[in-house]
């Protein structure tokens, strides 16, 4: 019989050089512990977690996998969906007197372009992570080097589209966020006079047939923005994100205005 092992005290993570706003990681610490009620455990390994707290150490893999890579994941997926909405969105709404569009549709497309960033580049990192926590936990166990390995394999792959939409949902809130303070800046000095959110010389840049006008944007081009949720892969994450909401805490705050 496996006799549950000592507290086994992990890899040391130092935060401080994570480079982790401290709202984010906060907000992570608070919603983290609730993710023991979302791991999968394969009916495969019924047995083994009869004798061992398998749950618990799910969890706690996750947990710090998820911690480890987070900061830097977030920081690039919004840093490059923050640029890239800002520049397009002060393009096509340039002429736009309602503000309220302008936000809406800058929301809906640094959702979709700062979750799907981090979900493409969490996804590897994060497997490699959970791997090494699991059999870091699991280590002092009887267990064969071939069986742990597949234990360790079979338990990453259940869990990492979990993981994944922790990820990519804390980095969609943060974008909201980000792209909030760029947008007010610039939509303040067009109110002021002291500029526009797109100069003449900028204008001279773009081609005639792309060039904002009045009237604009249209109904298709409003359709552009709105259908960045309509996405495949971002149904998909949505899908996942809602399921999280509830408990986890990462709930989605990324809709029109």
């Amino acid at each position: 019989m496996i006799q549950e092992p000592k507290t086994m005290s992990p890899p040391p993570i130092d935060v401080a050089n994570t480079d982790t706003p401290s709202k984010l990681l906060s907000q992570l610490s608070a919603a983290l512990p609730n993710i023991e009620n979302h791991v999968v455990i394969n009916q495969k390994l019924s047995g083994f977690a009869t004798h061992f707290p398998f749950q618990r150490v799910v969890s706690l893999a996750m947990d710090r996998a998820i911690k480890e890579i987070v900061s830097g994941i977030v920081r690039r997926s919004v840093c490059i969906a923050c640029q890239t909405t800002k520049e397009l969105v002060l393009k096509d709404y340039a002429l736009e007197p309602d503000e309220a569009r302008i936000y809406s549709a800058a929301h809906l497309m640094v959702a979709s372009l700062a979750g799907s960033f981090a979900h493409v580049t969490c996804k590897e990192p994060l497997r490699t992570s959970i791997s090494r926590y699991l059999r870091h936990f699991l280590q002092d166990l009887n267990i064969k080097s071939e069986a742990l390995e597949q234990i360790v394999q079979l338990v990453t792959n259940d869990n990492l589209d979990l993981g994944c939409a922790a990820i990519e949902q804390a980095a969609t809130e943060k974008a909201v966020q980000a792209i909030d303070a760029d947008i007010a800046q610039q939509l303040l000095l067009r109110r002021d006079g002291a500029g526009s959110s797109l100069s003449q010389n900028s204008v001279s840049f773009i081609p005639q047939s792309l060039r904002p006008k009045p009237g604009q944007p249209s109904l298709s081009q409003q359709r552009v923005y709105e259908e960045f949720v309509q996405l495949p892969w971002q149904k998909q994450s949505t899908h996942t994100s809602h399921g999280l909401s509830g408990e986890v805490g990462l709930g989605s705050g990324y809709g029109p205005v």
